[in-house]
């Protein structure tokens, strides 16, 4: 997918818009990471945008394929399918442990799989633009995906202060995307959507909620903090219930969030997206997809090659034997360790950073890792790093415009089965334990 710096007017001064970003990233609530320097933004062709969501859809088809194959079917008898049935047997277990949802018929985790479910397609995939083309890394399909606020101011500002033509504003807002995507689902009928955060994420909720209230066809969005009190809302309008946040933090408090659902979960129509398609966020699809023999037969020759294009090779850790295990030992700089279920760039180790001993000790060691109460199960992926693109791109400071050369990480905001804007960083070319802190976050339009 093409990326290119916007051209920026004459007019734009880089010291006074340098003040004026840092003035109004602070009023955001995500003010505490305010960045000293302002990386102009960049765009990509609509074209080439739309081709990239015709893929990932195609490739989240491929992932229901997967689950519904896996539901319907006995163990198989080969010992290497058998082993990824019986982890995402696990992997849904534990997904599946949203505390009251399995005393509504409506939300139960156990619910059959939709009809259609790009409809209920909902995540940001974690990609990484590499010197061939984008690499789904991560796929985070599911509604715990949050941070919408972070590029959404971006892009406003951003749209005000470099004077953004026209043809790039008619598209790409992050909370414009969420909006759309929130009164296709209710269909033009009344809606009431209901929340779950942590009071801590109040500071960055409020604002996004107001802005979908703002005037919208009869959709209320309602916010519900564990622990808290809930807001009163008309039983009369059917409700559903948004899972705006991750099942680790529900487990860490879990006695909260009990208390909050409990007058909440009698009432609702159902859940936003299915509680049954949550485990689609799980990276252990990827090891499934990429291993040619393991993909089920019923995929499509798009959805194939969506696979082919996206996924790189990733491997259960526990499986890898023989020549195949040489080869990671061997060369550990082209690969990644990380677990099938994490979050946050939790659990994910470069072999690049690592002596040779404490990588072949990590191939030893981790398949053999013990569960934690409450978390997920510890299953261990080996993948193929992705090394980035390096793109020339214009970073303001205070003394001036200055030319950079980076990576990207592009992570696409897909709503419903539509791409509505994008979540962009700047990406080193070798990773290193400093690269989330250090990274900037770039605004990203579609032209």
């Amino acid at each position: 997918m093409p990326i290119s710096s916007v051209v920026c007017p004459s007019s734009t001064e880089p010291s006074r818009v340098v003040s004026s970003f840092r003035e109004r990233l602070r009023q955001t609530s995500w003010a505490a990471p305010a960045t000293e320097t302002l990386w102009v933004p960049v765009e990509s062709p609509a074209g080439a945008v739309q081709r990239l969501e015709r893929q990932i859809v195609a490739l989240y088809r491929a992932h229901v394929k997967v689950l519904s194959a896996a539901l319907s079917e006995p163990l198989p008898s080969d010992p290497e399918l058998g082993h990824l049935a019986r982890s995402l047997r696990a992997v849904r277990a534990f997904y599946r442990g949203w505390p009251l949802l399995q005393d509504n018929e409506r939300t139960h985790p156990d619910a059959p799989l939709p009809v259609a479910p790009e409809s209920f397609l909902y995540g940001r995939p974690d990609v990484v633009m590499g010197a061939e083309g984008p690499r789904v890394v991560e796929t985070n399909f599911d509604t715990a995906v949050a941070g919408y606020e972070k590029p959404d101011a971006v892009w406003s500002i951003c749209a005000e202060l470099f004077e953004i033509e026209a043809p790039l504003l008619r598209r790409g807002r992050p909370l414009a995307g969420l909006r759309d995507y929130f009164d296709e689902l209710a269909g033009g009928q009344p809606r009431l959507i209901h929340w779950v955060r942590t009071l801590a994420a109040a500071p960055e909720c409020e604002p996004i909620l107001a802005f979908l209230n703002d005037d919208r066809r009869g959709i209320r969005h309602v916010a519900h903090y564990a622990g808290e009190p809930s807001p009163a809302f008309p039983a009369a309008v059917p409700g559903y219930l948004h899972r705006a946040c991750s099942l680790y933090t529900v487990n860490r408090f879990r006695e909260q969030f009990t208390r909050t659902l409990r007058p909440l979960v009698p009432a609702l129509r159902g859940c936003t997206v299915p509680l049954c398609l949550t485990v689609l966020q799980s990276k252990l699809f990827l090891a499934w997809l990429s291993d040619p023999r393991a993909r089920p037969p019923t995929l499509t020759p798009e959805e194939r090659d969506a696979v082919d294009a996206l996924i790189p090779e990733t491997r259960l850790l526990a499986q890898l034997r023989g020549a195949a295990l040489d080869r990671v030992k061997r060369h550990r700089g082209d690969f990644i360790l990380k677990r099938t279920d994490s979050h946050m760039g939790k659990h994910v180790v470069f072999g690049c950073n690592l002596g040779q001993g404490e990588w072949e000790g990590l191939l030893r060691e981790l398949p053999d890792q013990p569960a934690e109460p409450g978390d997920a199960p510890p299953i261990w992926l080996v993948q193929e790093r992705v090394r980035p693109r390096e793109y020339t791109l214009m970073e303001y400071t205070e003394g001036g415009p200055v030319e950079r050369r980076t990576g990207l990480s592009c992570s696409p905001y897909l709503f419903g089965g539509r791409l509505r804007g994008f979540e962009t960083w700047s990406l080193p070319s070798t990773p290193d334990h400093q690269m989330l802190k250090d990274a900037h976050f770039i605004g990203h339009f579609i032209r």
